[in-house]
């Protein structure tokens, strides 16, 4: 688990950015889609930019702090 502050998460948008994965703001929880033809019968499921994918949502608990998953280490080395 990383938690990450606000200059983090921003941080981590601007880097994990790809073709196939992007993440972006809804209110305050971040979410990360990723292109995923599965996800026009996913519960995650999200049609954005003509494409199908899954999306992952990572609240703010109430500290301001974003606990990402620790699979996305790898976009901060």
């Amino acid at each position: 688990m990383l938690n990450l502050t606000l200059k983090g998460v921003e941080v981590f948008m601007e880097r994990s950015r790809t073709k196939s994965q992007e993440s972006f703001w809804e209110n305050y929880d971040l979410l990360i889609w990723k292109q995923s033809a599965g996800g026009f019968t996913d519960v995650k499921g999200m049609f954005r930019k003509n494409q199908w994918g899954v999306t992952e949502r990572i609240p703010v608990n109430e500290n301001g702090i974003w606990k990402l998953p620790a699979k996305y280490v790898k976009h901060f080395k």
